[in-house]
């Protein structure tokens, strides 16, 4: 067949319920790092003719990989991608729909053989012909699986013998669709269910405990524990409350575990680690530690409370030494230039609260 190739698109399911049932910019960010596990998974080379927003479409032209080879390369790319969601399970801190619901995406994946023509368009290559069609068609089907792996005919048809592999959890299904100008087609499918136990599990829980300090602030926020919960772990968001901040950067657009971001002040940055977050029923503790490179760090631990329909906020403020060799004199350095910033951050601790207070109430509005 002249210009034939082989196509093959992994899809997330629930994407568009995911997007528009959530916050917009959170499940776009994640839908954006799943794409990208996708297309760094992609062990068999296959050209990208164009990413289409919840799938990406893969091709190559000539002679197909052998069934063995494209099981592989699902499997791949399914493990990668549960791992992840399971990645983004064990580190989200963030309260809003498209964090909490991530772990509901799913993944399938259509493989088929047909006629491609290749045609460039400024620097890409668009995929046309009746085939790319068809593959995209074949999104829609019969199939009660949530994930699996399907195999047209027209691509399987390519080996006068192929094996399937003899891993455990692969079984064939046969199955059959009719669509509109192409009539019947028939193909087999994998379940990738049982791939899922391949996955381990986070061994990670919370040890996350609201510790004692001698340095406790506490105030009343008339709004949503919810709401102020999203305004602390929302490093832009320090603009609005921690006073002389000049700049944050960080290092994910979404705040998780081990996320860090640096605030700029005018003669100082702070370095900052997100520790740990754990919600119960009607109280929310969320921990990050600062690093303002003097050779000690400050943790802030927040403790939210949902009181009187609003929220009650304590900060507790706990020193610690970086350990590291210094001698007698560089030991009476550290120890003042720490008093010194603890003496700043103690004295900004209950203006920023203020802050915090007066930005909340008024998203509240």
């Amino acid at each position: 067949m002249q210009n034939s190739g082989l196509i093959f698109i992994p899809d997330i399911s629930g994407f568009t319920e995911f997007v528009t049932q959530t916050e917009i910019s959170h499940s776009n960010h994640i839908i954006k790092e799943l794409l990208e596990e996708i297309i760094d998974n992609n062990s068999l080379n296959f050209e990208i003719s164009e990413i289409e927003g919840d799938a990406v479409l893969f091709y190559k032209m000539g002679d197909p990989p052998k069934v063995e080879k494209i099981i592989e390369q699902a499997k791949k790319i399914f493990l990668a991608f549960h791992t992840h969601l399971k990645i983004i399970e064990r580190d989200n801190i963030c309260q809003c729909g498209a964090c909490q619901t991530a772990s509901n995406l799913s993944l399938k994946f259509v493989t088929h053989f047909g006629e491609i023509n290749e045609v460039n368009v400024q620097n890409f290559k668009k995929l046309m012909g009746s085939d790319v069609i068809l593959a995209h068609r074949l999104l829609k089907n019969n199939i009660e699986e949530k994930e699996y792996l399907l195999l047209t005919e027209n691509y399987l048809n390519n080996f006068d013998t192929d094996s399937f592999g003899s891993e455990e959890w692969i079984e064939i299904k046969d199955c059959s669709n009719d669509y509109e100008n192409f009539g019947e087609v028939k193909s087999k499918f994998i379940s990738l269910k049982k791939l899922l136990s391949q996955i381990t599990e986070s061994s990670l829980k919370s040890s996350n405990r609201f510790r004692e300090s001698n340095y406790s602030y506490s105030i009343f926020i008339d709004a949503p524990i919810l709401t102020v919960h999203g305004v602390l772990i929302d490093n832009n968001s320090k603009y609005k409350w921690v006073p002389g901040i000049k700049e944050v950067t960080q290092s994910t657009p979404i705040n998780r575990k081990n996320s860090t971001h640096t605030c700029v002040f005018d003669d100082l940055e702070v370095h900052f680690v997100t520790k740990s977050n754990e919600k119960m029923k009607d109280e929310i503790i969320y921990s990050e530690q600062g690093d303002p490179g003097f050779g000690f760090t400050i943790v802030n631990d927040y403790k939210l409370l949902e009181k009187n329909g609003g929220t009650e906020l304590t900060l507790n403020l706990i020193p610690g030494h970086i350990t590291k060799k210094e001698n007698f004199i560089q030991r009476i350095i550290t120890r003042l230039k720490m008093k010194i910033a603890l003496s700043q951050t103690i004295k900004g601790a209950s203006v920023s609260l203020q802050n915090l207070k007066v930005y909340c109430e008024s998203l509240d509005i």
